[in-house]
C-alpha cells in the first residue's frame, strides 16, 4: 500500500521522521515536542506552555494535510 508522508512548515522535527505518514484512509501524526517554529528554540515555561505548544505543532500538522482537529477520531 503507498504512503504519503507530511512535514508541515509549522512544526519542528529533531530527528529523521516524518511529522504524518497517511496510509489508505488514515493518517497517523508522530508526537511533537515544545519547540517554537519560529524561533526554533525549546520553549521556556512550564508544562502548560510546553503542551501549548505541542498541540499547535500538532495543529499545524493537521493543518498541512488538509485536516483540523475536528477530524481527529482518536488519541
Amino acid at each position: 500500500m503507498p504512503r504519503k508522508a507530511y512535514t508541515a512548515d509549522g512544526a519542528v522535527a529533531i530527528g529523521p521522521y516524518s511529522h504524518a505518514v497517511e496510509s489508505g484512509e488514515t493518517i497517523y501524526l508522530s508526537g511533537q515536542t515544545p519547540i517554537d517554529s519560529k524561533t526554533g528554540k525549546l520553549v521556556i515555561g512550564d508544562i502548560i506552555a510546553q503542551t501549548e505548544q505541542c498541540f499547535e505543532n500538532l495543529f499545524n500538522v493537521l493543518s498541512d494535510a488538509g485536516l483540523t482537529p475536528e477530524d481527529v477520531i482518536k488519541v
